[in-house]
């Protein structure tokens, strides 16, 4: 895997009474966690970006170490450089939208205000407002922004769609698989039609525990009844 952008990760997180654990190597491309909630995806996440971490364990993107329990070695959040979609979308509620946008684009290479990206999810007409004066699903969308503005190497997304419709969700996963071509995202989410929509690779997850990993096919033997719905749904609406 020299020279290609992977993750590579193992763990033991315990909690009062639920311990999270596993082995899991994330490949360039889009991988996505699925489990119902309370399995332990959200920490798998966080354990990434360095939000959390865990008694024991080790974490390998490329050819940095960021983080290894036996030797004291743990990479801070701010110096990993990977992007963020929380499912509370963490906008700062003091600024506007596009100050929101601003603050993120400060920590690009490039720093330009992605016009493009606001444009193509629809925000241009809501640059001067703030938080509070956003639906759920528009607020989503100015994180969404903010996560790509910086053009990260690594996209990590906790539950990221929950809160748009079915359409938005379907034009905002197309321009996201389009925008992070040849990267590495890490998605989260309990519902298998975003999983069937954007794995390259899947991890399920039970109480805990990795249970089973693979392409998309391993989404379809546990959710067969899915499949063709899924696909009819996507060429009505399209």
């Amino acid at each position: 895997m020299e020279g290609r952008n992977f993750i590579k990760l193992s763990f033991r997180k315990r909690y009062r009474s639920f311990t999270v654990e596993g082995d899991f190597t994330f490949e360039e491309g889009f991988n996505v966690i699925l489990g119902p909630s309370g399995s332990g995806k959200t920490t798998v996440l966080r354990i990434i970006g360095g939000l959390l971490k865990p008694e024991e364990g080790f974490l390998f993107w490329k050819d940095r170490v960021l983080m290894d329990t036996s030797e004291g070695i743990f990479i801070p959040p701010q110096q990993r450089g990977f992007g963020f979609v929380f499912q509370e979308n963490n906008l700062l509620p003091h600024l506007s939208v596009k100050e929101n946008i601003e603050f993120a684009v400060k920590k690009a290479k490039d720093p330009k205000y992605p016009v493009e990206l606001v444009r193509n999810l629809g925000l241009e007409a809501f640059e001067s407002r703030k938080p509070h004066q956003l639906s759920t699903g528009e607020r989503q969308r100015v994180a969404i922004i903010r996560a790509l503005a910086f053009d990260p190497p690594v996209l990590l997304m906790d539950e990221p769609f929950s809160s748009l419709d079915f359409k938005i969700k379907l034009e905002i996963i197309e321009f996201i698989k389009d925008k992070m071509t040849q990267k590495l995202t890490i998605v989260v989410t309990h519902d298998p039609f975003e999983a069937l929509l954007l794995a390259d690779k899947v991890f399920l997850m039970e109480k805990g525990k990795k249970i089973e990993e693979g392409s998309r096919e391993l989404i379809e033997e546990y959710f067969s009844e899915l499949k063709e719905h899924v696909y009819t749904s996507s060429r009505r609406i399209s």
